[in-house]
C-alpha cells in the first residue's frame, strides 16, 4: 500500500512539475500577446487614428491630422511591452489611398502596394469578418519581408469613432519568435522538448532547434484527478508514447504541451522499495524483542490487574499491595487500591445522603403548616375586618392570605403571565396601603394573548418590590410603576417595569446584577434581582434574561425577555 501510494505521489507530482513549467511560459506569452492586443485595441479606437483616416487629402487640417496621428502611433507602438515581437503595423482607410505604418527594421521599409498586398492575403475576408481577434489562419510568410521570417498576421476592421461604419483596415505582424523564444529557453535549460499547437499546426522546440510535428494517430485525451488546473488538460500518446499535459494560451486554438517526466520517479521508486526492505526487517527484530519484553513486564503485571478488578466488581474492596510494583503498571495497581476505598467511601456516603435527604423532606411537610395555619387565620381577620367595616384591613388581609397560599399551595416554578400578574397585584395591595396610596402601579399590555405566556413564579414581584423601596421611597414623595407586556420584533415576548424614582448608575447596576448589594424584602428574602436573572437564564437559556436600563434621577427600566411559548394550564391545587 505505501508502495502504490508513494508510486501515486511521485507521478502527481511530476504531472504538477510540468503543469507549473507550462504555467510559467503560458504567462510570458500571454502577458506579450496582450499587450499586442491592447495595442490593436487602441489602434482601432483611438480619435487622432479616425480622423486621419476619415479626412480628407483635400482638408486644410489634414497634415496636421496626419503628423499627430503618425506621432501618437509611434509612441503607442514603441511604448507596447512585446514591440520587439511586432516586425510590422499598418493602418490604412478603407479605399486603400493612404495608410501609417510602423517596422521594427529597414527590412520593412517598403511603399510599394502595401495597400493592395494586404488585400490580396488569401485569409484577408476571413481575419476581416472575424467576430473577435484570432490566430485561426496558422503561421504564415510575412508578404513584406525580404526574409522568410515567420509571422502570425492579425487583420482588423477600424470603426468610425461615431458609428459602426467600418473606415479602415489595421494589419499587426506578430513575430513568431513571440511563441517560440520561451519555450526555447526553457527546452535548454530543462533539457526537455517542449510543443506548441497554433490551430491546427504543431511545432516541436527542443533547445534552439524547431520543427513542425503531427499528433499521434492514437493520441487521447484522459481524465486525471491530480491536476491542479482546471483548463489543463492529460493526453496520452500526443505525439510519442507517454503522458503530456496541455495548458491553452489566451489566443484560440493555441496552446503548449510538455512530456511528464517519469524517469525521475523510477529511480525515486527504487530506492523506496530498499528502504521499505530494511525498514521491515529492523522491525522484524524489534517486535521479536519487543515480544520477550513485554511478556515478562507487562503481561503478567496485567492479568493480575484483571484479576483485582474483578475482585472489586465482586463486592470485595478491600486494597491489594501485591499489585502496587514501582513500575507505571505499578501505578495502575496503587490507583486500583485508591479507587475500591473511594466506592466504598462513597456508598457510605451516599447511605447517609439518603438519610439526610428523608430528614429534609419530613421537615418540609412540617414547615408547610405554619403558612396554612397563617392562611386560615388570615381569613377569619379578614371576615371580621369585613364585618366591621373596616375594607382596607379586609383588602389588605386577603392579599397577604392571597400570597401566603401561593407559596403553601403547588410546587410548579412556572406559570402564566396572568397568574404572576394576580400574585403582583395581591403583593402590591399591601404595599398601596403601607404608603398610604402614594405609590400607583398600572399594566398596558399591547396583546391580551401574551398573559398565557410562560415565566417563573415569583419573577416580577422582586423587581417591583426593588423599584418601590430603592427608586420612588428614597425619593420622598409619590411615584408611579408601569408594567408593559408586549412582543419584540425578534419574536420574544418582554416585559418592562418602570418606575419614576431616583435611578442609579452604571456602578449600582452592576452591583444589583451580580448581587453584591444588600436587598431588604418583605416577603421573599431569598429571591433577589440577581437570582431572577439567574433563574431565567438557566430556564430558558442565555438568550433570555434579565437588563436594566436607568437615568440617574429620572427612571429605572428593568426589562425581561422571556421566549414566546404559551404556559400549561394549572392544575386544580394551583388555583384559588
Amino acid at each position: 500500500m505505501s508502495y502504490i501510494m508513494f508510486s501515486d505521489n511521485l507521478r502527481a507530482n511530476s504531472l504538477h512539475s510540468s503543469e507549473t513549467n507550462l504555467q510559467f511560459m503560458c504567462n510570458e506569452i500571454d502577458t506579450n500577446l496582450n499587450s499586442v492586443y491592447d495595442l490593436a485595441f487602441w489602434s482601432q479606437t483611438n480619435t487622432a487614428i479616425s480622423s486621419y483616416i476619415s479626412t480628407s487629402p483635400d482638408d486644410n487640417y489634414y497634415s496636421a491630422l496626419t503628423k499627430n496621428a503618425s506621432e501618437r502611433l509611434t509612441e503607442e507602438y514603441l511604448g507596447t511591452a512585446a514591440y520587439q515581437y511586432i516586425p510590422q503595423i499598418i493602418i490604412t482607410n478603407a479605399d486603400g489611398t493612404k495608410y501609417l505604418q510602423k517596422y521594427s527594421s529597414a527590412s520593412y521599409s517598403t511603399d510599394r502596394g502595401v495597400i493592395s498586398t494586404i488585400k490580396s492575403l488569401p485569409y484577408y475576408e476571413d481575419l476581416m469578418n472575424a467576430a473577435d481577434y484570432t490566430f485561426s489562419v496558422g503561421v504564415q510568410n510575412n508578404p513584406f519581408s525580404r526574409t522568410t521570417e515567420k509571422v502570425v498576421p492579425l487583420l482588423r476592421p477600424v470603426e468610425s469613432a461615431y458609428s459602426r461604419e467600418k473606415i479602415g483596415i489595421l494589419f499587426i505582424q506578430i513575430s513568431f519568435s513571440l511563441f517560440t523564444d520561451p519555450l526555447s529557453r526553457f527546452s535548454v535549460q530543462e533539457e526537455l522538448p517542449v510543443y506548441l499547437t497554433i490551430c491546427d499546426e504543431n511545432y516541436r522546440i527542443e533547445g534552439k532547434k524547431l520543427s513542425q510535428v503531427k499528433q499521434s494517430s492514437n493520441a487521447k485525451i484522459i481524465e486525471h484527478p491530480d491536476t491542479a488546473s482546471s483548463d489543463a488538460i492529460v493526453h496520452k500518446n500526443l505525439f510519442d508514447s507517454g503522458l503530456y499535459v496541455s495548458l491553452p494560451l489566451d489566443a484560440d486554438g493555441c496552446y503548449i504541451s510538455l512530456p511528464v517526466d517519469l524517469n525521475n520517479s523510477g529511480t525515486s521508486l527504487s530506492g523506496f522499495l530498499a528502504i521499505l526492505l530494511l525498514i521491515l526487517i529492523f522491525i522484524i527484530v524489534i517486535g521479536l524483542l519487543l515480544i520477550r519484553l513485554l511478556n515478562h513486564s507487562v503481561t503478567k503485571p496485567v492479568t493480575l490487574l484483571k484479576k483485582q478488578l474483578s475482585v472489586v466488581a465482586a463486592g470485595d474492596f478491600a486494597p491489594n499491595p501485591d499489585i502496587e510494583w514501582n513500575n507505571e503498571l505499578g501505578d495502575i495497581g496503587h490507583e486500583i487500591n485508591l479507587l475500591a476505598e473511594d466506592i466504598s467511601n462513597l456508598m457510605e456516603e451516599k447511605i447517609a445522603n439518603e438519610k439526610e435527604k428523608k430528614d429534609q423532606e419530613y421537615r418540609i411537610l412540617q414547615s408547610q403548616i405554619n403558612p396554612h395555619f397563617l392562611y386560615n387565620t388570615l381569613n377569619s381577620i379578614k371576615w371580621m375586618a369585613t364585618a366591621q367595616r373596616a375594607e382596607g384591613i379586609a383588602e389588605m388581609t386577603t392579599a397577604l392570605a392571597h400570597l401566603l397560599k401561593s407559596i403553601a399551595k403547588g410546587t410548579a416554578s412556572i406559570v402564566s403571565v396572568e397568574t404572576e400578574f394576580q400574585l403582583l397585584d395581591d403583593y402590591f395591595t399591601i404595599q398601596k396601603y403601607r404608603y398610604g396610596g402614594t405609590v400607583t402601579m398600572e399594566y398596558q399590555i399591547d396583546d391580551p394573548s401574551l398573559l398565557q405566556n410562560q415565566i417563573l413564579r415569583f419573577t416580577l414581584q422582586p423587581i417591583v418590590e426593588n423599584a418601590i423601596f430603592h427608586g420612588i421611597e428614597p425619593k420622598g414623595s409619590s411615584g408611579h410603576i408601569l408594567i408593559h407586556l408586549f412582543l419584540t420584533e425578534k419574536g420574544d415576548v418582554r416585559i418592562d417595569i418602570t418606575d419614576d424614582g431616583i435611578g442609579m448608575d452604571e456602578a449600582t447596576i452592576r452591583s444589583v446584577l451580580s448581587g453584591e448589594t444588600s436587598g431588604r424584602s418583605s416577603f421573599f428574602k431569598q429571591i433577589g434581582i440577581e437570582n431572577v436573572n439567574k433563574r431565567i437564564l438557566y430556564t430558558f437559556g442565555s438568550a433570555y434574561g434579565l437588563s436594566i436600563t436607568s437615568t440617574p434621577g429620572e427612571f429605572t427600566c428593568m426589562s425581561i425577555v422571556l421566549p414566546k411559548k404559551k404556559a400549561a394550564q394549572s392544575s386544580p391545587d394551583q388555583k384559588e
